[in-house]
């Protein structure tokens, strides 16, 4: 069920009745429509979900009343929750493309991954790991299943923590008009980029890494330019729904994108990108495994460990590995000029343009079709033809993408978090933008129901 669907909003507009009549209950009203949420796609793997979900809680519960055998608890359930992402995410590539193994007509081939799994594995992890360090306190079931659960950041993000979310379930959830002009102005701005913009980029961007060998250089690199803006237009806008979606109940969801490509360099970048899984990443396994305290070689290793488990998280494929990789080298090769050779370029304008197109690089492995596709995409490319751009291919479609993403780093250039409090006290600016948003939306939205990319992590 994508946000951006009528069902989808029939389904939100019958939770918000049904919590509003039922508010002493609301608890498992959301746990009962967020497992509708998910059965929607598949009743089978929202059993999984539960099942993952109830052992996290169970071992959680034991470690925290017992003084002995924690670490084994901890051990199990996490051998539980990664045991059961591997075989569903990581099993077939495995067998396939590391040990060699055809998996030819047998049942493996058959494996489905469950939406969302990659999600709320971590979530679950983080939880149980935060009360093995004592970090928290055991929760109900009730309110643990209210934060796995809760169908707006369950299939895509942003992992939320359960040190800051428990507490407000706990606290239960209130309507102001405060929230429903932030949840609603969210909301809409996460629709226009998906709708408005990601949808759009993605007819060319698809069109284009579907077809390499009928395609040329520039038309390569404009297709990869865009490519970058419908990753982060595509994933920032289901994460501002989700978020406004909580708001309006008075859930607060951190914010998961933060101007990415106003960056001014990659550690920046990851401060401003997918911030959820970036803190986790950090937390869980950067900083446990020494993080930059001992030593510049361990520095390094720890690095390419967390890089390589990041791209490895958003998929089984030699290209996420290659993507990872590619973040690692030039982080290390940042952390190095840092150290040591504290070479630093003073023209902001460029440190923001070279981040920019080393993650645009970066996304093409992350994003062609396949390991093949890559090494087509680079067969093809040729520095000679670069700046030959009247072989692009339909420019009406290139020079109307690009005016949509001028309206979107035209935006993000003037709507800072103050000048976003002043317009939202404004009512007549608040009113103005919010009817202009739905108007542009209903003008130039792209209504296909495209699932959003972040789906099959």
């Amino acid at each position: 069920m994508l946000f951006t669907s009528i069902n989808f909003i029939l389904f939100f507009i019958t939770y918000i009745f049904f919590v509003t009549i039922f508010k002493k209950n609301w608890k498992l009203v959301t746990i009962f429509f967020s497992i509708f949420f998910y059965s929607y796609w598949s009743i089978y793997f929202s059993l999984l979900l539960v099942f993952t979900a109830y052992q996290t809680w169970f071992f959680a519960s034991i470690i925290q009343k017992s003084k002995n055998y924690r670490k084994i608890y901890l051990i199990i359930s996490l051998i539980i929750s990664l045991s059961i992402l591997f075989i569903f995410k990581y099993f077939n590539f495995f067998i396939n493309e590391i040990f060699g193994i055809d998996l030819k007509n047998s049942i493996f081939l058959k494996i489905i991954l469950p939406i969302g799994i990659s999600f709320y594995t971590f979530q679950c992890i983080s939880y149980i790991v935060d009360i093995y360090k004592n970090k928290i306190s055991c929760a109900t079931l009730v309110n643990f299943l209210v934060f796995i659960l809760f169908f707006p950041h369950l299939i895509a993000g942003p992992l939320v923590r359960a040190s800051s979310f428990i507490p407000q379930v706990e606290k239960g959830i209130y309507f102001n008009w405060g929230n429903i002009r932030i949840g609603t102005l969210y909301i809409f701005w996460g629709y226009f980029l998906k709708l408005c913009i990601s949808n759009n980029l993605g007819i060319y961007v698809n069109t284009v890494f579907s077809h390499l060998n009928e395609s040329n250089t520039p038309t390569l690199i404009v297709a990869s330019i865009f490519n970058s803006f419908l990753i982060y237009s595509d994933f920032s806008g289901y994460s501002l729904i989700a978020i406004g979606i909580s708001r309006l109940i008075g859930l607060k969801i951190p914010a998961n994108f933060v101007t990415p490509f106003f960056s001014i360099n990659l550690t920046d970048f990851w401060r401003r990108w997918h911030i959820s899984l970036s803190k986790f990443l950090k937390d869980y396994l950067y900083i446990p495994l020494g993080g930059n305290k001992n030593g510049l070689l361990n520095t390094i290793r720890n690095i390419l460990i967390v890089m390589f488990i990041g791209g490895l998280w958003h998929g089984a494929s030699i290209n996420f590995i290659i993507w990872g990789m590619l973040h690692a080298f030039f982080l290390i090769i940042e952390k190095i000029n840092n150290d040591f050779l504290r070479i630093d370029i003073k023209i902001i304008f460029l440190k923001k343009l070279y981040v920019f197109l080393l993650i645009t690089i970066f996304f093409i492995p992350f994003s062609v079709l396949s390991f093949k596709d890559f090494l087509i995409y680079i067969d093809i490319f040729a520095f000679k033809e670069f700046f030959n751009y009247s072989q692009v291919i339909e420019k009406f479609y290139v020079i109307r993408n690009f005016l949509f993403i001028f309206i979107l780093l035209l935006v993000e250039t003037f709507i800072d978090k103050r000048n976003f409090i002043k317009l939202k006290n404004n009512s007549l600016l608040y009113g103005l933008l919010l009817t202009m948003l739905i108007a542009v939306i209903f003008s130039i939205g792209n209504f296909d129901e495209k699932s959003f990319i972040y789906f099959q992590f």
